[in-house]
């Protein structure tokens, strides 16, 4: 993302929008065409009137002013942006769901698992979602299980 369009630290929403407008040189009525959304909720947003934004209203305008969701959400509960998150690998076979992965397996040289020679794993085998957690056993975007099924013979 454009580190122009980074929420400043205790940015509103309202500022935010109203800043990242500006350097689009986009109107209300013009974003409010590219957001899908009336052009008066563009206003009133800008004018610190709307502090709450539904599910829609946020992705309409991210794709609106060209930002992430995320950047949005951040403004709106007054909280920091996050940068990308970083990845954990993990023997997809060694690994017990609901544990944290063992630490030589987060060397930053290892590719295979030292227990049992798997190649390690930092995404979904499905989607190729970055995994970011392993506090649970499937993937958020496909549910699909990250720990790999055992072979019946």
């Amino acid at each position: 993302m454009d580190t122009l369009k980074k929420p400043k630290q205790g940015e509103s929403l309202a500022a935010y929008v109203l800043r990242i407008r500006k350097i689009l040189k986009l109107t209300q009525f013009e974003l409010a065409s590219a957001a899908g959304i009336h052009s008066r909720s563009v206003g009133k947003i800008e004018r610190g009137l709307t502090t709450r934004l539904n599910r829609k209203t946020l992705q309409g305008l991210a794709v609106g002013l060209g930002v992430s969701v995320e950047y949005l959400e951040a403004t709106v509960l007054g909280s920091e942006v996050i940068e990308a998150p970083q990845s954990i690998k993990f023997c997809p076979v060694c690994w017990k769901p609901g544990s944290a992965a063992d630490p030589m397996w987060g060397n930053i040289r290892a590719k295979f698992c030292y227990l049992c020679g798997t190649q390690l794993r930092a995404n979904c085998a499905n989607c190729g979602e970055l995994v970011v957690s392993l506090k649970y056993r499937y993937c958020p975007m496909c549910g699909y299980s990250y720990k790999e099924p055992i072979a019946k013979t």
